[in-house]
């Protein structure tokens, strides 16, 4: 067998094989005979067919055989002397067989980028102000009572404040284009559906009112047009806080004096502050690494990234109700926007393995154990199972490499000069 490996760009390799005449003759006789052994053929007993006949007979499946015995061992062959770092999976084209000229056949492979990194130790990061003030509490004390609010029903007219419900047709050059019914629609706030133009109403009144949809509306065959809502009122409801007192302690987290609440309130803020701050620590980091980080990131990655990207945000969309059709209508602005974040996560991802690899930062078996026992703990779902789902899924590897990164960051931040 001889192969030729030359480069194709910096992010891969082409290797051209030729597998000898005699390779491929002694690979047929061996699955001839193997064959041999086993086979039964009209007019003579199993294992007693000639040779001649066996070859006749199964000659389209040894030479399917041979094909992949040679093509799998050579390639293994000429990775393993070449100490080739692969990613992925190879290309293989332009094969061309015959016993009597041997085997050609081109694998074009994936490599793994030659990183160039200085300097990683050190880096200037910021931390901000992770102090929880008065005023921090009391936001998410309000937060608290908007979301315990209760809508009780009224009479009279909709004042800013309100709530109506009622039905809405939405009329875009003369044609329906959507429909709603029993919506709830905001007193007095200003957007491109209607809302400060709510004052005034009544239950049973109905009002026409013309809006300019945004140019970026999930609808494109709409989006930047005038339209009509109509309005049909149905009820109209008042918002009302609840008090600031220890009931509402009670009731908002079983606590039972509001001064409890609040300090339950200052604690979960200062945890919320504190994931912050590292996640904005993290994103500094890597900001700065890939500055400073020098190589061509496989194209083939950023591709592959790119869709799982794409495919996580149609997921989104779906939750949020939009039908199929906006949804693919969304997927070339999508594919455009999360362009850069496909490259620039994909770039992270050689640069913290590099420096993983340079500092010999590993995952064993026990911080394995420990991630599946935090994931039990905060699922209320058992060890066994989530273990079981990892593992039929294939998962662990990947879990392996979050917690590797995850290491990797942990050790930029020890070693980063941090300010603020």
């Amino acid at each position: 067998m001889k192969y030729k490996i030359k480069q194709s760009g910096k992010t891969q390799k082409i290797i051209n094989f030729h597998i000898s005449k005699e390779l491929i003759s002694g690979e047929l006789e061996k699955i001839y005979r193997e064959v041999s052994k086993t086979a039964s053929l009209e007019g003579f007993r199993k294992g007693k067919a000639p040779v001649e006949l066996i070859k006749k007979r199964y000659k389209k499946e040894a030479r399917e055989e041979v094909i992949r015995n040679l093509l799998t061992d050579s390639f293994r062959k000429a990775i393993s002397e070449s100490d080739i770092d692969m990613l992925g999976m190879p290309e293989i084209s332009d094969m061309d067989f015959d016993e009597e000229k041997g085997m050609l056949y081109k694998a074009t492979v994936n490599i793994k980028p030659q990183v160039k990194l200085k300097g990683y130790k050190g880096l200037s990061l910021k931390k901000g102000e992770g102090e929880v003030k008065e005023s921090d509490v009391d936001r998410e004390m309000d937060r608290l009572k908007e979301i315990n609010a209760k809508f009780q029903t009224k009479e009279g007219i909709a004042k800013t404040g309100d709530y109506i419900i009622c039905n809405i047709d939405c009329i875009v050059e003369d044609r329906p284009v959507e429909k709603k019914e029993n919506a709830w629609l905001y007193v007095g706030e200003e957007s491109f559906i209607p809302g400060k133009e709510l004052e005034g109403l009544k239950v049973g009144d109905k009002k026409d009112i013309d809006k300019d949809l945004p140019k970026d509306y999930s609808k494109k065959e709409i989006a930047g047009k005038k339209a009509k809502f109509r309005i049909s009122v149905l009820e109209i409801k008042e918002k009302n806080l609840p008090e600031l007192n220890d009931e509402f302690a009670h009731t908002a987290g079983n606590f039972k004096t509001v001064a409890e609440l609040r300090e339950a309130v200052r604690e979960n803020i200062k945890s919320r502050n504190k994931m912050q701050e590292r996640q904005d620590l993290e994103n500094q980091a890597l900001k700065l690494l890939d500055k400073i980080a020098s190589f061509d990131v496989p194209q083939f990655m950023v591709d592959r990234h790119m869709e799982t990207l794409v495919n996580n945000a149609k997921e989104r969309l779906k939750l949020q109700k939009l039908s199929e059709d906006q949804i693919k209508s969304m997927e070339s602005d999508l594919k455009v926007r999360l362009k850069d974040e496909a490259v620039r996560e994909v770039r992270a991802f050689f640069i913290l393995d590099e420096i993983a690899n340079s500092e010999n930062i590993t995952v064993d078996e026990k911080e394995i154990d420990v991630t599946f026992d935090v994931m039990a703990s905060s699922s209320g779902r058992m060890v066994g199972e989530i273990r079981k789902y990892y593992n039929e899924n294939k998962l662990i590897e990947n879990l392996r490499e979050d917690i590797r990164q995850k290491k990797v960051i942990d050790f930029l931040i020890k070693n980063a000069n941090i300010s603020g």
